[in-house]
């Protein structure tokens, strides 16, 4: 409505204004229009303008209404990527060691087993064997031939073979398990028996064979006047105030070779079982 009566108003300025530039009288009282110096045309400002064209009828300019410029649509500025930093670790504390309660002793433990008691050891079984040793002893001072210091004194093994019943068994053959050459046969000093003399040679003996043919036996231990086997000696060779006495004690002149006595064995096989 406003935008009409601002035509209508306009229209009828112009009219009035043309029906005044009619008239002889205003052409004769027009000044010469100057000439204009071109100046700068100053850029008009976006709000209303004044238009020379319309004017009051009191010769003073109404502003129209100019539009405003339509917003032109500017993009709006792309977000740039941005890295984002990311956030110092915050350092953790270790958590304090606690305190570990101590175990309650166990309640009702149970006694320790008593020890198992160690089995006694079972003898080892004599091989089974056809002679056995039944007799065994050495000749010592008062028994040797009247001595053991004197040349009276002997050196002789008196050897014995018995069968089951006690009898002696004539023929049986006694070897030395030294590895010697000996070789005896008993019957020749009586029923069963022989003598071995003595000399520097050691012997362990047992019975090879009988009439019956090769046979099996127990060994002696070693028996010789220079090397015996000692704990059969000791105490039996003279007392320990006598200088050429022989193992008076385990102790006291009780070192091998043995020179200065002569003494003689006993010893006796006896057939196990028929």
């Amino acid at each position: 409505m406003r935008i009409h009566r601002y035509r209508f108003w306009t229209i009828a300025t112009l009219f009035a204004f043309l029906m005044l530039a009619c008239r002889p009288s205003f052409l004769a009282e027009q000044p010469p229009t100057p000439t204009a110096t071109p100046t700068k045309t100053p850029t008009s400002p976006p709000t209303a303008t004044l238009v020379a064209a319309e004017m009051t009828a009191t010769g003073q300019a109404i502003p129209t209404d100019t539009p405003p410029p339509e917003p032109t649509d500017t993009a709006a500025p792309e977000p740039t990527a941005t890295e984002t930093p990311l956030p110092a670790p915050t350092p953790t504390e270790a958590p304090l060691p606690t305190d570990t309660p101590t175990p309650a002793p166990p309640t009702n433990t149970p006694e320790p087993a008593p020890p198992t008691a160690t089995p006694e050891p079972t003898a080892t079984p004599t091989p089974e064997v056809a002679y056995r040793i039944v007799h065994y002893k050495v000749l010592g001072e008062g028994e040797n031939n009247g001595g053991i210091f004197n040349k009276g004194g002997q050196h002789l093994i008196f050897l014995t073979v018995l069968d089951a019943n006690g009898n002696g068994v004539d023929g049986a053959v006694v070897k030395d398990a030294n590895g010697s050459s000996l070789e005896v046969v008993t019957g020749d000093k009586g029923p069963g028996k022989a003598e071995i003399s003595m000399e520097w040679e050691p012997y362990k003996l047992f019975v090879a064979a009988d009439p019956a043919g090769p046979t099996t036996s127990e060994v002696s231990n070693q028996m010789n006047n220079a090397f015996p086997h000692i704990p059969d000696v000791v105490g039996k060779l003279g007392p320990a105030d006598n200088p050429a006495s022989v193992c008076p004690t385990i102790d006291f002149q009780c070192e091998p070779p043995f020179y200065s006595v002569h003494f003689s064995y006993e010893i006796t096989f006896q057939k196990v079982g028929p």
